[in-house]
């Protein structure tokens, strides 16, 4: 922020509230030098092969990163942790006042992880709207993350920058990430390097706690290209089913389903990964959920005291099912089981943007010898045996007005299943035919028993939305049955009534799909991570990972697979045309901007994920209030696109942009309509409230909006003796002034 902003603040601040005033002391100290920014090519100390004492391996480890990251000799404290395990590292940390340096280093000096933090001293409250561009330009940034990544890799490695984020605010910064070639090849590791005005803020590569064991294999692979090309085909498998487009509309779309295939460079043969881990994998982690209740509070005998605002939201709750009428309703359903159990609480939450309230009844009963539901006795025993609380707990939402179920979920206090107690398939379904008969007739009468792929493989009893006969597996109905009780343990609903399925037509054959979708890949060459499974005895060298728990390690292989996956998202079924996933990257560009006399500020913004989705810009459109608020929702690190306005307005609310009031969507924003909402929501708005003190200098500014205008003035948003208050913007201007408000 520009000093001279702050004073004239801080002149306002004193004269309206005429309070002595407290200056702040100039700041004599330097700037920090973090000690990471000189990029000389150095040498790293690795530790000696054999071994040593833990002293001398430190000493090594402290030196070669010492080397590699310019630590400078200004830090009064240092310590070294040695954490062993499966993948052994050491935990350096460097600190003096107001800084402090954390890395983790492998046991031969290589930095795995790197975060440093820096204490300015002062601390700001502000946490609302405050875009601001990072103070390191973009073209800087790229340099020092070039840079860092010819000093962090060595060796057989090199780090590629494959992508940028910009991260906005007082404290901004940019966060490149890439893939850790090694050999020169594509590896399964991924890094991230985040640059800001002090130099690299962090570091992190994703085998910082799980390396690879083994030798690297020799790049040269045995079997050729164009036969692995083949294989990668042939594992192809895709489905037709509609999808979500983004824009609220559903295309028909072959979607790859098959499993991650890719093919031995040694051996040729096609390898379906998926199954290879499945078959040394471990349990996945127990799910468990939380509930928070709000207390009760006696109504008052009147509404004195209470704005429109305030009568407005508590209006919503004026025809709620009270505790006793929600308990009356869920014990109807008999399919919910609550025969044994209590409700121990009902929890009420008010949507603010629908006005829309949900109750929340949490149900208990006590597990019993005689009420295990289909559980195991051992495990009851032993539980019981430790004092463990037996307490079931069953959770259902519903919509408290109508009393239509939203959810339902139970947590049992065992994990161990009784093998002997089971349920057909055909009778979970029945069940939960029925039960969804009652708690959801009308989408249950739009859905089908999904049979895709990945559905209905588990527990679980998966309907999917169908339409014209085909599924749109985005909206579900999932039930879950318990198989000793038949009662229902979780109902789960996701739905969008306002989906529009697109137009429809013959579908072009799952043969010219497949080429299609083949087509859009290249088959590369490089390394895939591979599970050795530790119980075997070829793989007994490694057998010491049972003892922390790991069931399998993982060897780097030369092998051949699909690269872009990730941005081809299927085959359009109307036309066979592949179709491009939705850009991650975060960022705009245009194709309009020729000519455009703000294009440079334009691309600065698209760059720091500030824009319009379309790839145009449409510079001379007037700026709806719907582009403005779009425009500084992304600015604020929110995401805008493909948002409702009712979705948009409530983002505005909760960022201030809107103040509470209502807008007009479609009404084109004024010079002063844009500048009230950007100073509004900042960290000036106290500022701009203060009246009677202001001279902004333009002649024609209403006496309102002076405070304002005078702040405009002050950040360089506008100049000259005249502000054309009421002028209406173009898209072009609208950019110009938050490219300014960013820039301050």
């Amino acid at each position: 922020m520009k000093r001279w902003i702050g004073m004239i603040l801080a002149l306002a601040m004193t004269a309206a509230l005429a309070a002595p005033a407290l200056a702040e002391e100039e700041q004599t100290q330097p700037p920090i030098d973090t000690g990471m920014m000189d990029l000389d090519d150095t040498v790293c100390f690795l530790a000696p092969e054999e071994e040593e004492d833990l002293d001398e391996r430190l000493q090594a480890v402290t030196l070669a990163v010492k080397q590699t990251l310019d630590v400078g000799d200004e830090y009064t404290e240092f310590s070294g942790d040695y954490i062993d395990g499966v993948t052994p590292r050491w935990s350096l940390r460097w600190t003096m006042d107001g800084r402090e340096l954390s890395v983790e280093a492998s046991p031969g000096g290589d930095v795995l992880s790197v975060n440093r933090w820096l204490d300015s001293g002062v601390y700001e409250q502000f946490y609302g709207f405050d875009p601001a561009f990072p103070a390191l330009d973009r073209e800087a940034a790229e340099k020092q993350a070039d840079a860092w990544c010819g000093r962090l890799f060595s060796g057989e490695e090199t780090g590629r920058i494959d992508g940028v984020r910009t991260y906005l605010g007082a404290d901004g910064y940019y966060v490149f990430s890439g893939n850790v070639l090694k050999n020169g090849l594509p590896s399964p590791v991924d890094f991230t390097l985040a640059i800001d005005g002090e130099g690299m803020r962090s570091f992190y590569r994703t085998d910082s706690y799980s390396g690879y064991v083994g030798k690297l294999p020799d790049p040269e692979p045995e079997a050729p290209k164009e036969d692995a090309a083949k294989a990668l085909a042939k594992a192809v498998e895709l489905e037709l089913y509609y999808v979500s487009d983004g824009q609220g509309g559903a295309a028909l779309r072959y979607v790859p389903v098959g499993p991650y295939t890719v093919v031995d460079a040694g051996s040729g043969e096609a390898v379906d990964m998926d199954a290879l881990y499945e078959a040394v994998g471990g349990e996945p982690s127990p799910y468990n959920t939380a509930t928070m209740d709000a207390a009760a509070a006696e109504a008052p005998e009147s509404a004195a005291g209470l704005t429109e605002t305030e009568l407005a939201s508590i209006a919503n709750y004026g025809d709620v099912l009270d505790q006793a009428a929600v308990d009356e309703a869920l014990r109807k359903i008999k399919a919910l089981g609550l025969e044994e159990f209590n409700l121990s609480r009902c929890s009420y939450a008010l949507d603010s943007e629908s006005g829309d309230v949900t109750a929340t009844a949490r149900y208990t009963a006590v597990m019993t010898e005689d009420a295990l539901y289909g559980y195991a006795r051992e495990a009851y025993d032993d539980a019981l045996a430790r004092g463990q609380d037996m307490t079931v707990y069953k959770t259902v939402t519903l919509d408290a007005v109508t009393g239509a179920l939203k959810s339902v979920y139970t947590r049992y206090p065992l994990w161990q299943r009784d093998g002997n107690v089971t349920m057909s398939r055909q009778a979970a379904q029945r069940a939960a035919d029925n039960f969804l008969a009652i708690a959801a007739p009308d989408l249950a009468a739009e859905s089908a028993l999904c049979t895709l792929k990945g559905y209905n493989e588990g527990e679980q009893v998966v309907y999917a939305r169908t339409h014209e006969g085909y599924f749109f597996p985005e909206n579900t109905l999932s039930v879950t049955v318990n198989p000793a009780a038949g009662t229902v343990d979780s109902f789960t609903v996701t739905w969008d009534e306002d989906v529009t399925f697109g137009a429809g037509g013959k579908p072009v054959g799952e043969k010219a799909a497949l080429e299609a979708y083949a087509g859009a890949l290249d088959t590369v060459l490089g390394y895939v991570a591979w599970p050795l499974d530790v119980t075997l005895e070829e793989n007994a060298v490694y057998a010491d990972s049972l003892e922390w728990g790991y069931s399998y390690v993982e060897e780097l292989r030369l092998a051949y697979f699909y690269a872009g996956t990730e941005t081809v998202a299927g085959v359009d079924a109307i036309t066979g045309e592949a179709v491009a996933a939705p850009a991650e990257n975060g960022t705009y560009t245009y194709d309009d901007l020729d000519g455009e006399s703000r294009a440079d500020m334009i691309r600065a913004l698209g760059l720091a994920g500030v824009g319009f989705d379309g790839g145009s810009f449409c510079p001379d459109e007037p700026l709806t209030w719907r582009d403005g608020v779009r425009l500084a929702i992304r600015a604020a690190g929110g995401y805008s696109g493909g948002a409702d306005d009712e979705t948009l307005l409530g983002q505005a609310r909760r960022q201030n942009l809107l103040s509470g009031k209502d807008w007009d969507p479609d009404k084109t924003m004024t010079r002063m309509d844009l500048l009230r909402m950007l100073v509004g929501a900042s960290r000036y708005g106290a500022a701009a409230a203060l009246e009677g003190i202001w001279d902004a200098g333009f002649a024609d500014v209403a006496e309102a909006d002076e405070a304002v205008a005078a702040l405009a003035r002050a950040l360089g948003l506008a100049e000259g003796d005249t502000l054309e208050p009421e002028a209406e913007l173009t898209r072009a201007d609208g950019a110009e002034v938050l490219y300014r408000f960013m820039d301050r």
